[in-house]
């Protein structure tokens, strides 16, 4: 069902609920008002007291009522007999209408099967009008002076009333239906201009939507899916980018492998210096795939995280005794400096495994002859800082070193640096650096809060 039929029926339906209600509780008050003063006139008027004991005596003669009190109705009750034939017998001052009305409701009740010794409070509807009639048995029994309160002009009143609810309930209807087709046609046609906006996204047109919206939730609506088509468009170029860059990053080396295999077959090269240069070209692009292993899968967004209570000092150790040959090889220290108590932190241990590995292994390839690791805590945050003292990062270098494939002087695949990024950004964490008098400080500052999960490394 479209949303304009769905509004259409809701309304509809609470304006007829509505108006049904108000008619039917209108008639229930009005039945009930008319119902009870005819019966307290009724009551009245068909009681004799004794005027010394105040006692209620039988009547013996049709009373007279024209000095009978109107009621609440205005409406002043009157009178007849009839007897067991169903004639009828009026007062003497009774008027034509009177006599008329009497022998009407007489013939009602006649044909009508009436019983009148059980008749207290009955409505009698006859073709000239309605009445409510009480009948009262005479002393010996043998005829009934019949009460009877004409309230044909207050039912005509309410049956009046009922006809302009009915007309007023179909006007509100109508107005009703004509303002819900303005109202959805005012939210439809935004809505199905969103839903083109939504399918050209999906075709991979990321112009922003520019249509002016009214309604705040709509606006608001246009707002996200331009921020998501943004973020869509950011995430397909830089996608576009890495493989383009990781091709060519691959091809180096490839040709090179290709070159010297090639000098080898044809007997133009030294086999030992080419297969020396073969290895060191296999290895580079063995590390290169290794990095762009551990990007996709930082980066896959179904990949769900393996989130564990991390000791970052362990970590950093198995990190530094992973690099301390190496490190060895150039001459250079590793100097360690933990806090003593220092919490948990909730994340992935491979991948900060990995994050730190990549810091520390920069750290050894620049760093003239110490390496520091050092870690703190304030309770809220812990601060992991990597620090060397090899000659810096130029300033026109510092902006662009967390950039997937920069290299600045003496880089390796550009590749690194990002990892470590994503890693702290997937742990809802930060990384920043500084480098200055010829010491250079990668920082890398954790949450100890407790995460659900890690986020998707933001881009």
């Amino acid at each position: 069902m479209s949303m304009r039929s769905r509004l259409l029926v809701v309304l509809t339906t609470v304006m007829l609920a509505v108006f049904i209600s108000i008619i039917v509780v209108f008639n229930v008050l009005v039945n009930n008002y008319i119902s009870s003063t005819s019966t307290s006139q009724l009551s009245t008027a068909s009681t004799i007291r004794n005027p010394t004991t105040g006692q209620p005596e039988t009547i013996v003669s049709i009373p007279d009522l024209s000095q009978a009190s109107p009621g609440q109705l205005n409406i002043r009750p009157a009178v007849f007999m009839v007897d067991a034939g169903f004639s009828t017998t009026v007062p003497n001052n009774a008027s034509t209408a009177e006599v008329v009305t009497a022998q009407r409701i007489a013939d009602y009740m006649k044909v009508s099967g009436v019983q009148l010794a059980s008749t207290v409070n009955r409505l009698v509807n006859t073709d000239t009008g309605s009445y409510f009639i009480r009948c009262v048995p005479d002393e010996e029994n043998s005829q009934f002076l019949v009460f009877y309160v004409d309230v044909t002009g207050i039912m005509n009143f309410a049956s009046r009333v009922n006809f302009f609810l009915v007309l007023i309930m179909l006007a509100a209807v109508a107005i009703t239906f004509g303002a819900t087709i303005v109202v959805a046609q005012r939210m439809t046609r935004p809505l199905a201009s969103l839903t083109s906006f939504s399918q050209r996204i999906g075709k991979g047109d990321f112009t922003p939507c520019t249509e002016t919206f009214h309604d705040q939730e709509l606006a608001s609506l246009a707002n996200s899916m331009n921020h998501t088509a943004n973020q869509l468009e950011s995430y397909d170029k830089e996608q576009k980018t890495f493989f383009q860059n990781a091709s060519h990053e691959l091809r180096t080396p490839l040709m090179s492998i290709t070159c010297y295999a090639e000098g080898i077959a044809y007997g133009i090269m030294d086999p030992g210096a080419a297969s020396k240069t073969i290895l060191s070209e296999t290895d580079r692009l063995s590390g290169m795939v290794e990095d762009l292993l551990s990007v996709s899968r930082i980066d896959n967004i179904t990949n769900e995280q393996n989130v564990v209570a991390c000791d970052v000092r362990e970590i950093l150790v198995s990190v530094a005794d992973e690099q301390r040959s190496l490190a060895a090889e150039k001459n250079l220290t590793f100097t360690l400096d933990f806090d003593d108590k220092l919490p948990s932190i909730p994340g992935n241990d491979k991948t900060l495994h990995r994050a730190f590995s990549n810091l520390v292994s920069n750290a050894v390839r620049y760093a003239r002859s110490e390496i520091t690791l050092s870690c703190t805590s304030d309770n809220a945050t812990v601060r992991v800082e990597v620090s060397d003292d090899g000659p810096g990062i130029g300033p026109e270098d510092l902006p662009h070193i967390f950039e997937r494939f920069y290299k600045g002087p003496g880089g390796n695949h550009g590749i690194g640096l990002s990892i470590v990024k994503s890693v702290a950004e997937q742990h809802h964490g930060q990384i920043q650096v500084r480098s200055s008098g010829g010491k250079t400080v990668f920082t890398m500052t954790l949450p100890c809060r407790s995460v659900t999960g890690l986020s998707r490394a933001a881009r």
